[in-house]
């Protein structure tokens, strides 16, 4: 998958999947961070800063730090983490 980017109540977001995010293990990935729970490695920013985001077995995606319910594609993650922090929490 190709690099995905939009912008959301002012805010940009830019996720990029296993095709352009290096596997897990390897000195780039580590670099970067990028994590993987045995499903697609996922990168998510959010005005240039990185959301740690991994893959359930289910398929779904969860970050670290917040306590939402899973959401189906690393973008939907992205608007509710951005509707979260405009709601003040």
């Amino acid at each position: 998958m190709a690099e995905q980017r939009e912008t959301y109540k002012g805010r940009e977001i830019v996720v990029r999947t296993e095709v352009d995010v290096p596997r897990e293990g390897t000195a780039e990935s580590t670099a970067i961070g990028t994590g993987s729970a045995g499903g697609e490695a996922v990168d998510l920013k959010i005005d240039g800063k990185k959301i740690f985001v991994i893959q359930n077995s289910s398929g779904s995606y969860i970050a670290t730090g917040f306590a939402f319910d899973p959401q189906p594609s690393p973008m939907d993650l992205a608007r509710k983490i951005i509707d979260y922090r405009d709601a003040g929490r």
